[in-house]
């Protein structure tokens, strides 16, 4: 610190000036740039992906109202496919693109757990079995996924009439 406070008194009083002007300049560059800009760029981050996820609540609030829908409509009106539950449910999701990560046959139920998928596919899949295949969509429980557009199937139980 001694060293400091001679180099100080060395310098002159020009050099002093300019050396405690350098001195603010830097500072106020520290908590701007290093500091407040930051933060104020993590708030801007973290509000686009609150709005995006309440959108995505938003839309899929929308399907679910018109999954339950469908469920009460179609039931009149839909052909019945013969063939073991676990074949109509795979053949279905491979049309779509979708893999199914777990399925648990129950007598004329199945379960059916699937990772990541794209929502619109699972939706077309839904449609496809429930109005083309006969299928009842009994429960669905989905979560949303850390990708836009995705999201993790933690069940659906179909059951063939």
């Amino acid at each position: 610190m001694e060293n400091l406070r001679n180099w100080w008194a060395h310098l002159a009083q020009r050099e002093q000036q300019l050396v405690a002007v350098m001195a603010v300049l830097v500072a106020v560059s520290i908590l701007y740039w290093g500091i407040w800009t930051p933060i104020s760029n993590a708030e801007q981050r973290a509000e686009l992906q609150r709005d995006a996820q309440a959108n995505m609540l938003s839309y899929v609030k929308q399907t679910a109202n018109k999954i339950a829908a469908l469920k009460k409509s179609g039931s009149n009106a839909r052909a019945v496919t013969s063939g073991s539950l676990s074949t109509i449910v795979t053949q279905s999701a491979g049309r779509f693109g979708l893999t199914i990560t777990r399925m648990q046959p129950q007598g004329n139920k199945i379960q059916v757990w699937m990772d990541d998928v794209p929502f619109e596919a699972l939706l077309s899949c839904l449609d496809d079995l429930v109005q083309q295949q006969g299928l009842s969509l009994d429960n669905l429980d989905v979560a949303v996924s850390d990708a836009p557009g995705m999201v993790q199937v933690r069940r659906i139980q179909f059951s063939q009439s």
